[in-house]
């Protein structure tokens, strides 16, 4: 008999807290502090990376995909694609993705079209995206 007035006690008392937590009165509180956790945790990652120079991404704002998805691109969440780049070797998914829409760093510019194309072909497109989106002349392309 305690035992089941126990059990009651216990889940109504779990239902009022269910019931009265920010996330059941609003449904986006929850999801917009697990972004707002997530942007500060991915921050503090890419800061720490950067201050060990074992994060060197090729974008204006660094991907995620390298710490996501290795070893790949990098071991242990590491990030070479400013090298990559360099080297004519395509960077990672979301950085080929970011280049292409104009939020790669304009200093390594000249270097993209080669790098990307050298697992996708398209070259000669590529090098126009490059032209529109960083106004890096054809000729002046790596």
């Amino acid at each position: 008999m305690k035992g089941n007035i126990l059990g009651i006690v216990l889940a109504v008392l779990l239902g009022v807290v269910v019931f009265f937590s920010p996330a059941m009165q609003d449904p986006h509180h929850s999801m917009n502090q697990q972004r707002e956790d997530f942007i500060e945790m991915k921050n503090h990652i890419h800061e720490t990376a950067r201050n060990t120079s074992i994060y060197r991404c090729c974008l204006m704002k660094p991907c995620m995909y390298c710490i996501e998805k290795t070893p790949g691109h990098g071991e242990g969440a590491t990030c070479d694609c400013m090298q990559d780049i360099v080297n004519g070797v395509h960077p990672c998914g979301e950085c080929i993705g970011e280049i292409l829409e104009g939020h790669g760093n304009p200093y390594l510019a000249k270097y993209f079209a080669r790098a990307i194309s050298e697992k996708t072909g398209h070259e000669d497109a590529i090098k126009q995206i490059i032209l529109e989106k960083y106004g890096i002349a054809i000729e002046e392309q790596v």
